[in-house]
């Protein structure tokens, strides 16, 4: 019903994503891996850098693992960091590693299911970076005594899945809370493209405003009414991306701005750039289009 896509949604040198299988498709929104290496140039062109820094929100939370090495595989390389990335709402730039030979794995999950994996509430986690061991200490034992420094991508997902897997199947009392009305107020976000109002969303979930503000805030740490706005932001982008015929007037109306330019705000306030100048960096992906991708676009 929703995937969620990043500001450059079409594969790239130095990066590449799969989907999740099946059992975990409702927690997972895919595995990825970015690298600096021979694929992408120490010091890259103005268009590939801008191309890996800009994050934009998507609605997912991510855990991510450092392998570091050397320019000679044969020197060896070992995983130096694993972390935990909140929820965002709005635009940040990642910057670009100094370390010519790092690699990136990541698990991009949805924020409000990233808590079934967790040992602790994920309570004030979003905008930030955490050592994986604040909030997800099983898992991250786990994924130290599984994961080889020079895995595939593919390899990588095996082992994430099976882990996340053994995590899902715990006792249910070693696992965190997770009310029924998150993903009831989730799943009709995403069939009202985020245009619903609070009122008319309480009314739906028969929940009053007061506990959902507290789920939410337990779960991912933003407000349903972020949540929402999230959500149509989303939706509008992935139309935009996706349709060969976008009208932004249509738009207006299917997403339940007041204008053209309530929707235009709108969308530079997550994305952090207009609407001309984002479709531009989406399309500027295509100028490095490499063989095998497996984006969702």
């Amino acid at each position: 019903m929703f995937l969620p896509i990043t500001a450059t949604p079409f594969s790239h040198p130095g990066y590449k994503e799969i989907l999740p299988d099946k059992a975990l498709a409702p927690y997972v929104r895919c595995y990825w891996t970015s690298w600096n290496e021979e694929e992408t140039p120490t010091t890259p062109s103005p268009e590939l850098e801008k191309i890996h820094s800009v994050v934009i929100p998507d609605l997912c939370a991510d855990i991510i693992i450092v392998i570091d090495g050397t320019e000679n595989p044969e020197d060896g390389r070992e995983i130096t960091s694993m972390g935990f990335c909140g929820v965002n709402d709005k635009m940040f730039n990642s910057g670009h590693s100094q370390n010519p030979y790092r690699k990136l794995f990541g698990i991009r999950l949805y924020s409000w299911q990233a808590a079934v994996f967790s040992n602790e509430p994920l309570s004030k986690t979003a905008n930030g970076f955490f050592d994986l061991q604040i909030h997800f200490q099983t898992a991250e034992k786990l994924l130290r005594q599984k994961l080889s420094p020079t895995m595939t991508l593919q390899d990588f997902k095996t082992v994430a899945e099976e882990i996340l897997l053994t995590l899902l199947s715990r006792p249910l009392q070693k696992l965190p809370v997770q009310s029924h009305l998150i993903i009831d107020s989730i799943v009709q976000m995403i069939r009202t493209r985020g245009r619903q109002n609070l009122s008319a969303l309480l009314k739906d979930i028969h929940a009053s405003e007061r506990q959902l503000e507290r789920l939410f805030a337990e779960a991912f740490s933003l407000s349903p009414k972020k949540v929402s706005s999230l959500i149509r932001y989303q939706s509008l982008w992935q139309e935009v991306c996706r349709s060969k015929t976008f009208d932004i007037q249509d738009a207006v109306f299917d997403y339940g701005y007041y204008d053209q330019a309530h929707l235009l705000n709108d969308f530079k306030k997550f994305h952090g750039m207009n609407l001309h100048e984002a479709k531009e960096l989406a399309s500027a992906c295509r100028i490095f289009t490499i063989q095998d991708s497996q984006s969702v676009l």
